[in-house]
């Protein structure tokens, strides 16, 4: 999902919204390719100043954090270089995976409810707003675990967790700035003690300043069997917002997991 910042400014008229739209859209298309995806295989879903894009599930997630944002920067300047003031663009970049309902009206379900709430959350606007960059990403919790971590060309620690709550949703989700990175800073990746508050998001490129900062112990699962994401929040208006969510058709397990299976006693 891809949001426009301050889409509905005063300075910008119709006709500026109408370019910044169109903007908007071959932006995301660009990026999109970049990461070797077509937008016309995906479907997608307009929220007046953003977009939602539900990416299929033999595309596989990485090239969209990997290749993607960094591709949006690009986009997204070359676009603001030949457009009025009033037409140009910063976005935000939310990044989710998960199952997707579609009926004749559209497409739903608990995971696009999710990805609105993130990329609706304070802690990503506010990165954006200290930021001297295009674009503010904020991934989920199931994202930043199988795709960033695992990734060999990202850098984990130079994410910034946060604790996202708007509305009835409350989840641990992560903020990165693409083209104005925080400074790297491995500390935010080591488990932090029960009922430990999550630190602020630094400013564009200073690292987070709690030593302890990082992914709550009750929100991880690093044992056998499978990893239980919680999510909670009901079911209902989508709301604003352009959001590039990858909807890859993985199973996301709601609940939590099963703890693991004791180990038999070794007198020895």
């Amino acid at each position: 999902m891809v949001d426009v910042e301050g889409y509905s400014a005063p300075t910008r008229t119709l006709p500026h919204q109408l370019d910044t739209r169109a903007g908007m859209y071959a932006v995301v298309a660009e990026a999109l390719a970049a990461a070797g995806v077509p937008m016309q295989a995906c479907w997608h879903g307009d929220a007046g100043d953003g977009v939602v894009v539900l990416v299929p599930p033999e595309y596989p997630k990485a090239p969209l954090l990997e290749v993607l944002p960094e591709a949006l920067v690009r986009a997204v300047r070359g676009h603001n270089s030949t457009s009025p003031t009033a037409a140009r663009a910063r976005l935000r970049l939310a990044v989710h995976a998960g199952e997707v309902a579609f009926d004749d009206h559209g497409a739903t379900s608990p995971t696009m409810v999710a990805a609105f709430r993130l990329l609706d959350a304070a802690p990503v606007r506010e990165a954006l707003t200290g930021s001297p960059g295009v674009l503010a990403m904020i991934v989920s919790g199931l994202v930043f675990d199988e795709v960033v971590r695992n990734s060999t060309t990202l850098d984990p620690a130079t994410f910034r967790p946060v604790e996202v709550t708007v509305k009835s949703f409350h989840d641990r989700a992560w903020i990165a700035l693409p083209d104005h990175p925080y400074q790297a800073d491995p500390t935010v990746l080591t488990p932090r003690p029960p009922d430990t508050p999550a630190p602020e998001t630094a400013p564009a490129g200073h690292a987070a300043t709690d030593p302890s900062a990082g992914p709550d112990t009750h929100a991880r699962y690093d044992g056998p069997g499978p990893r239980g994401v919680h999510i909670a929040g009901d079911v209902h208006g989508s709301g604003s917002g352009i959001t590039i969510g990858a909807a890859t058709g993985d199973h996301l397990t709601i609940g939590t997991p099963p703890p693991s299976a004791q180990q038999p006693h070794n007198p020895r």
